[in-house]
């Protein structure tokens, strides 16, 4: 196995042109690590750069920045996240992948739609297992080259926990992220055996567009807990549902 200190740690994070993110891509800038950042619509990529470094100038952002990729990955399109497996190259190690774009459209038992209720699937769900599976080459590669363990990091919600759901309401988002729960510990099996650690985690409800900004807490409180939650996780974390509080969700 190599020296890990040979190279900077790499993430990878979907949906960082805002919100979650936006500033886990921050974070992760800002303590060392290579950050990839991957974004539905190539005109976002200026709105990475400008929001993270609070630059006015977006014609200095991206070299201020030195995000070292974007990419171009529209997570409900399977042939838009090989093309964005295919732009990065299988030999580049991704040691963080973090699976964050979603989508939330607030239904009733008398609103739900059928395409709504599928596309948040696509979404939420589905979108995030072809990610995986299409850069699972670059996770494997960082397996051989780092003694930390890599992570796949599926962004879920506390409403996707059958356990815990008491208020009924929002069926899409909550099947979809309880969809997501089920691929993940999935996945936590297969790749698991593979060196890869799978976690779920819950931001928090948080002040974004997705809530329309009525969350109990800040973006930056949210990203705090999910660093730490992901610097703290070992293998034997593999399968674990985590607030961002550090707790332990049931399923």
């Amino acid at each position: 196995m190599a020296i890990e200190s040979a190279r900077q740690r790499r993430v990878l994070i979907t949906g960082a042109n805002r919100g979650i993110g936006l500033t886990l891509a921050k974070h992760y800038k800002a303590t060392g690590w290579n950050v990839v950042a991957a974004v539905r619509n190539p005109a976002a990529a200026s709105e990475v750069h400008a929001c993270i470094l609070t630059i006015l100038d977006v014609s200095l952002q991206l070299h201020a920045l030195q995000v070292e990729s974007i990419l171009t990955l529209d997570v409900s399109n399977e042939e838009s996240i090989h093309a964005a497996a295919c732009t990065l190259g299988a030999d580049v190690p991704i040691d963080l992948l973090i699976n964050n774009a979603g989508v939330l459209t607030r239904d009733s038992l008398a609103s739900a739609s059928k395409a709504e209720l599928l596309r948040q699937f696509e979404i939420n769900a589905v979108g995030p297992f072809l990610v995986a599976r299409a850069f699972l080459p670059n996770l494997e590669r960082a397996v051989a080259t780092s003694v930390r363990p890599q992570i796949l990091a599926n962004v879920s919600s506390i409403v996707g926990s059958m356990s815990l759901n008491t208020t009924g309401q929002n069926y899409g988002y909550r099947s979809s992220k309880a969809a997501l729960n089920s691929l993940t510990k999935s996945l936590s099996v297969d790749l698991g055996a593979r060196g890869i650690c799978c976690l779920l985690l819950h931001p928090g409800y948080v002040q974004t567009d997705m809530t329309d900004h009525r969350g109990d807490m800040d973006v930056h409180e949210s990203i705090a807990g999910l660093a730490a939650v992901l610097a703290k996780a070992t293998f034997d974390d593999n399968a674990t549902f985590f607030h961002t509080n550090g707790s332990v969700i049931p399923w």
